[in-house]
């Protein structure tokens, strides 16, 4: 019987359910519960008759936030900015296409124009002149040079 309540609740006539609900309680009780949580769905579902003060004031508040905003000198530059930055990304691929070319797609390099290895030995650098042995050194070399005037 339970569940023809569903198809009774709806609006449809079932006699024999209709004697079944006078005969047992429990159905009753089932009846009233199904028709409550009915009720209140439905209640719940239907909109409010006025929006509350607070949502009203948040809703003219980005109103009037995007009309400022729409009507500022920096609303002239926003497309332009939109403009650039696609700009931006459209060279950085073709940048990136370009350099993926040359490291993998470019054509094969003579071993003549790749140079060799580029190291220094530490004996190739010219080597810094000897500390002096005494101060009597560095006065006979500051005289050569006639830096000691």
């Amino acid at each position: 019987m339970e569940a023809r309540l569903e198809d009774y609740l709806g609006g449809a006539r079932d006699r024999e359910l209709e004697r079944h609900l006078g005969e047992c309680e429990a159905c009753r009780g089932a009846l009233e519960d199904s028709r409550l949580a009915g009720d209140l769905l439905r209640e719940a579902l239907e909109p409010a008759d006025e929006a509350h003060p607070a949502f009203l004031a948040g809703v003219m508040a980005k109103i009037r936030e995007e009309k400022a905003r729409a009507e500022s000198p920096a609303a002239f530059w926003r497309p332009l900015e939109a403009l650039a930055s696609r700009l931006a990304l459209t060279a950085a691929l073709v940048l990136f296409a370009l350099s993926a070319y040359l490291v993998g797609l470019a054509p094969g390099r003579n071993a003549a124009q790749v140079p060799s290895s580029t190291e220094i030995s530490a004996s190739e650098l010219p080597q810094p002149p000897q500390d002096p042995v005494s101060n009597e050194e560095v006065l006979q070399s500051l005289a050569e040079r006639s830096n000691g005037r």
